[in-house]
């Protein structure tokens, strides 16, 4: 039986890349169970109900006020009602993630002696919760245009997927369009199955689709103005 050190477990939320900031981070996921229990019945009986969620992250706060910085990025998530892309990998880049899109529903600091400035954020899940992430990039940077490589799922699938994009820098080009390709081979026959908006600065979404993904998925990157910098976090989990 294998185990990981908790130093493996990575965690984004919106534009920012969580875990250097953070000592603690926990995610919940629950179906409701719906009572439907009559008087005609001599057991309890339920059915499966609303899909939900909920989300906590805790670490040492940085004093930078840098725009985009820890700070910023989370207050200004704070500010807004527009939920963000959550993901987290517990084990690391090589294990599986957890998809959620999320409001930020309590940020706050707390100060002790002793102690390092802390601060704290929880989020509800506004939608499903996906528990089968695959990572295809994880923080990584390019320069310029450049196809990503094959990421082998083991098998296709029938009901769709979820994807979360991460840009956490971005520097000198103009914009970035990352797209998510599927393949039988993994070698050819390459076709778009989900498209980001095009990054011109640092930013997040989550795109959803429906139908067949085949085996194989690879990401790519055409930069317009380049060559620039951009570190981005592509993470895909099948439905």
């Amino acid at each position: 039986m294998a185990f990981r050190s908790a130093q493996t477990t990575r965690a984004y939320i919106g534009i920012l890349a969580a875990s250097a900031y953070t000592r603690s981070v926990s995610i919940d996921a629950t179906n409701e169970a719906l009572d439907t229990t009559t008087l005609a019945n001599t057991t309890k009986q339920y059915i499966v109900g609303q899909n939900t969620s909920t989300f906590s992250i805790s670490g040492p706060l940085d004093d930078s006020g840098a725009s985009n910085g820890q700070w910023d990025a989370l207050t200004d998530q704070k500010q807004s009602t527009t939920p963000v892309p959550i993901t987290v990998m517990p084990v690391g880049a090589d294990g599986a993630a957890w998809l959620v899109q999320a409001i930020e529903t309590n940020f706050g600091d707390e100060a002790s002696v002793s102690d390092t400035v802390n601060w704290s954020v929880t989020a509800q899940t506004d939608g499903q919760t996906d528990v089968n992430g695959e990572v295809l990039v994880n923080n990584a940077a390019i320069t310029d245009t450049t196809n990503g490589s094959s990421f082998d799922s083991g098998a296709a699938t029938s009901n769709g997927a979820v994807f979360h994009l991460h840009v956490t820098a971005f520097a000198t080009a103009t914009s970035d369009t990352i797209t998510v390709e599927d393949s039988s081979t993994g070698s050819s026959g390459w076709a778009t199955i989900a498209t980001f908006a095009a990054a011109t600065g640092v930013t997040s979404e989550r795109v959803a689709i429906t139908g067949a993904v085949k085996r194989y998925v690879r990401v790519v990157d055409t930069v317009v103005g380049g060559p620039g910098s951009v570190t981005r976090t592509v993470v895909m989990s099948r439905r």
